[in-house]
């Protein structure tokens, strides 16, 4: 069963995961999961990969072509390097969005036959905050789109909340965040687990113990 902690409002200056851990950060289109991972990474031992890089690199040979044509060729390529970072030795950080669950069930299951536990950081904001910080780097997405995403992050902040959801049997450990806490964050380490200490009434799917 996963370990929860809930850090809205909070300010937490380190997260720790374990060694060869994969970490997906997730949140809605405008969220910050970007300018988060851009200020914390790279680092020794973690590979961080965002589907922004397989669009790049298959830009110069599709770019001509409206975008949504060639999308599926990115979400390949995306996922291509996801499983052969998985074969390696690094940690792996993954930016995501988690709103698509035949993205997130795709990580998890790769991991799972890796023997790797995946671990879930959720970046929670409120939508008009999301719209703006897509506005600020002029990547909009289509407001039915977005409609579609602010949906379905509630419904997974609602398995979150959850503790019969299988989404606990299939993760390590959830973590929320608000751009607070983001902003407070120092750095993602990955050399062991130390949970932020929070009174119960935060907490949320925690058991009794954490294995090691």
């Amino acid at each position: 069963m996963a370990v929860g902690q809930d850090l809205r409002g909070r300010r937490v200056p380190e997260l720790n995961y374990p060694a060869g851990a994969l970490l997906v950060v997730a949140g809605v289109p405008g969220a910050g999961k970007t300018t988060l991972l851009k200020r914390l990474f790279p680092r020794p031992g973690v590979r961080l990969l965002d589907s922004e890089q397989a669009r790049v690199e298959w830009s110069p040979y599709l770019g001509a072509i409206p975008y949504k044509y060639w999308r599926p060729v990115v979400h390949v390529a995306h996922f291509v390097r996801l499983y052969r970072a998985l074969r390696g030795t690094e940690s792996v950080v993954v930016h995501e969005s988690g709103t698509r669950d035949w993205a997130t069930r795709l990580i998890v299951g790769a991991a799972r036959r890796a023997d790797r536990r995946t671990h879930l950081l959720l970046l929670d904001v409120d939508p008009r905050e999301a719209l703006a910080g897509q506005e600020a780097r002029r990547r909009q997405v289509r407001r039915s789109s977005f409609a579609t995403h602010v949906r379905k992050w509630q419904r997974l902040l609602s398995a979150v909340a959850d503790p019969g959801h299988r989404i606990h049997r299939d993760v390590a450990t959830i973590t929320i965040i608000d751009r607070p806490a983001a902003a407070g964050l120092s750095a993602i380490s990955f050399d062991g687990l130390h949970l932020a200490q929070l009174s119960p009434a935060r907490d949320f799917a925690v058991p009794a113990a954490l294995a090691a």
